[in-house]
């Protein structure tokens, strides 16, 4: 059985409804129980501004908690040894949070700053529910590659047969995010819009 392979790709243009905020506290001492004493005030009040944002606690979650010891080196001049200097303990706790308003993105960031949130890890935008476009970015694919395949055929003098086998492209749904948003007037984000694709690998007979 003769076949010819192709891939198809299908593309879906959506606007997100989702916007996932990275914020959080990050606090150094000269022991642990100070530095986390820190951190643990500050989220406190980041984890209040948020619930006063109408963020629910469900949407807050831990990304990232870290603690450890780190040291100094001083050069004692400009060219000459360097010495170690006293160090201290650096503790890191970070949230992930989903706003389900995309267009109050912006005041959460600004709200977390102003309760003492001192790290900031970016804005992304998606969709709460990606599997409602996939069928649509499939059917396009599938077209796609049936367009890809007469054309093929058509070039090589042979007649396109059925399908004889389909896979999903491994690794083709990428994380849905917008390029990096712009703030506009009024303190929000401009989420734009996202392209979600994926690929798929047919084989056809040809006569």
């Amino acid at each position: 059985l003769r076949t010819i392979t192709v891939v198809g790709t299908g593309t879906v243009n959506i606007v997100p409804d989702v916007a996932q905020v990275n914020v959080g506290a990050e606090a150094r001492a000269d022991t642990v129980s100070e530095a986390k004493a820190e951190v643990d005030g500050q989220m406190v009040a980041i984890h209040a501004a948020l619930k006063e944002m109408g963020i629910n606690e469900t949407d807050i979650q831990t990304s990232h908690y870290s603690i450890y010891y780190e040291r100094e080196l001083k050069p004692v001049m400009l060219e000459g040894p360097v010495e170690e200097s006293q160090g201290g303990y650096r503790v890191s706790n970070m949230l992930r949070v989903t706003v389900r308003d995309v267009e109050k993105a912006g005041d959460v960031v600004d709200a977390a700053v102003e309760a003492g949130a001192n790290q900031v890890h970016g804005v992304t935008f998606t969709v709460d529910d990606e599997s409602s476009w996939q069928g649509q970015a499939r059917e396009k694919a599938m077209f796609d590659a049936g367009a890809r395949a007469a054309e093929l055929a058509g070039l090589a003098g042979v007649e396109l047969g059925a399908v004889q086998s389909v896979s999903e492209v491994i690794g083709a749904w990428p994380a849905a995010m917008a390029p990096t948003p712009e703030r506009i007037m009024g303190g929000g984000f401009a989420p734009g819009e996202l392209d979600l694709s994926t690929r798929v690998q047919v084989t056809f007979a040809i006569h």
